[in-house]
């Protein structure tokens, strides 16, 4: 690469990133010469190389100003792909940016929308609580997470009929990272970890993260898994650990029935599987009835369940907790050792405060009805553009809705169609470390029902149909 063409490389750069805005200054000729140590010439050749792209203009006597990129050009002979798949291959990546930063709307972001939660309650709680200052805020900050807290989350855990105390609980900042705080603990690079297929993108990707060997287990989205096949998979591997998520499963929203659950912990029991619950969703189911869990089937410690406020509290107050039994001490050692902590002692406290004063469950019943509510609006679109072929779940709680396209379909084209419409939904390969699910999407249905909306919908059914037609 020439001087000039590294200078106007870096130009480039530092507007993808953002430092350098349309309508900004660029430095001057001689500021950057300093910069970069090259000449006054070799800057001002890089200058006219970026005018000549229409980057930037020249303005008498002012200096050079940023216009912007241009888009790159995509050949639509090949659809967006190169010759090596590369957009394919990389679009897990890139489609977690645009879930996390919600840039293409509903349906497919990972999380909750928004507008569910009204933070004002919370928000005063948590002044009144600065206000005090520290002296009246006694065990807010012990390492394993304030008592209040804690205390809170045990008194809600019995209600479904698993009875733990204060100590058996550590709060984490987020339910991932108690997540990710299991997986350190009790597995090494190696180990074979049996997981859901589908199963929740967030947990495949921290197992590749930690070099774990994996076996899925297939859940169907109407019963969940068969307790024979995770027997004949326990018996035929070397199983360390099993990731279930019993409770609204992301995506398919399948609740597995008390039987299947009791059964499938009295099979890791005697094998001595471990079992890491993701309960992070079981806050809502739309009827308001008791959620059953693994957890309350287990009588020896055998399930480690980890769940979250993220779906229902304000993102900012969105944090996780481990139910660790007699695993308490063993993940505190572990939390130690690595500099982990459990998040702002205030914000924990003002959350433990928010629960005592039944506000949460107020809040429970508004958040349940508008979710069933949109979802029952989701499946009825569903039914009026999506082809006959299609089979769909009918979730009884949480906002996923998992849907199984024809069989020409193909999710992940349809994702890059979908995307220059300024739509988005989630594939189903992602949600599998084997890729499965060609014609699989998932669709999150807990966004306000608008205009806008519905024609997304519409047109993903769109594509549904012209792959039948084919």
């Amino acid at each position: 690469m020439r001087r000039y063409e590294f200078i106007a490389d870096l130009i480039k750069r530092r507007i993808q990133a953002g430092t350098l805005r349309v309508g900004d200054r660029l430095p001057s000729v001689r500021q950057l010469s300093e910069d970069t140590g090259y000449s006054s010439m070799t800057v001002h050749h890089a200058y006219e190389l970026l005018e000549a792209e229409g980057v930037c203009e020249a303005r008498p006597r002012s200096g050079f100003y940023v216009l912007g990129l241009q888009a790159p050009v995509i050949d639509p002979g090949n659809n967006g792909h190169d010759g090596d798949g590369e957009i394919v291959k990389n679009l897990p990546e890139a489609l977690l940016h645009i879930c996390y930063s919600n840039e293409l709307g509903a349906f497919g972001s990972f999380y909750p929308s928004p507008d569910l939660f009204d933070r004002n309650d919370i928000d005063r709680l948590l002044r009144q609580l600065l206000r005090q200052g520290e002296n009246r805020l006694v065990g807010c900050d012990s390492p394993q997470g304030d008592v209040q807290l804690r205390h809170e989350i045990s008194r809600r855990v019995s209600r479904r009929g698993c009875v733990v105390t204060e100590g058996d609980i550590i709060v984490g900042n987020t339910g991932m990272s108690c997540f990710e705080m299991c997986l350190n603990a009790f597995t090494k690079p190696g180990d074979i970890v049996l997981v859901e297929s589908p199963s929740y993108l967030p947990m495949l990707a921290g197992l590749n993260r930690k070099s774990l060997s994996v076996v899925e287990v297939y859940s169907h989205p109407r019963s969940g898994i068969n307790p024979e096949q995770f027997l004949h998979l326990v018996r035929s591997n070397s199983v360390r650990a099993a990731l279930l998520m019993g409770s609204h499963h992301y995506p398919t929203g399948v609740t597995y029935s008390e039987q299947t659950m009791r059964r499938v912990v009295e099979i890791a029991r005697q094998h001595q599987v471990l079992i890491f619950e993701n309960d992070m969703f079981s806050d809502l189911n739309y009827r308001g009835s008791r959620q059953p869990s693994f957890k309350q089937h287990d009588p020896s410690d055998i399930v480690v369940q980890f769940g979250s406020f993220m779906a229902s509290l304000p993102p900012a107050y969105g944090l996780g907790w481990i139910i660790a039994g007699t695993h308490t001490r063993r993940l505190m050692t572990h939390q130690y050792t690595h500099g982990l902590n459990s998040g702002d002692g205030i914000v924990q406290r003002a959350i433990a405060t928010f629960l005592a004063t039944r506000s949460q469950d107020r809040h429970l019943r508004r958040l349940r009805g508008t979710l069933a509510a949109r979802m029952q609006r989701g499946l009825e679109l569903i039914a009026e553009h999506f082809p006959r072929e299609c089979v769909v779940s009918h979730p009884a709680g949480g906002f996923m809705c998992w849907v199984r396209g024809p069989l020409g379909f193909d999710a992940t084209e349809a994702l890059l169609q979908a995307i220059e419409s300024d739509f988005s939904f989630l594939p189903g390969p992602i949600f599998s470390v084997e890729a499965s699910f060609r014609n699989f999407v998932a669709l999150n249905f807990s966004f306000p029902w608008n205009a806008q909306n519905e024609t997304y919908l519409a047109k993903l059914g769109e594509m549904m149909h012209k792959s039948v037609e084919r």
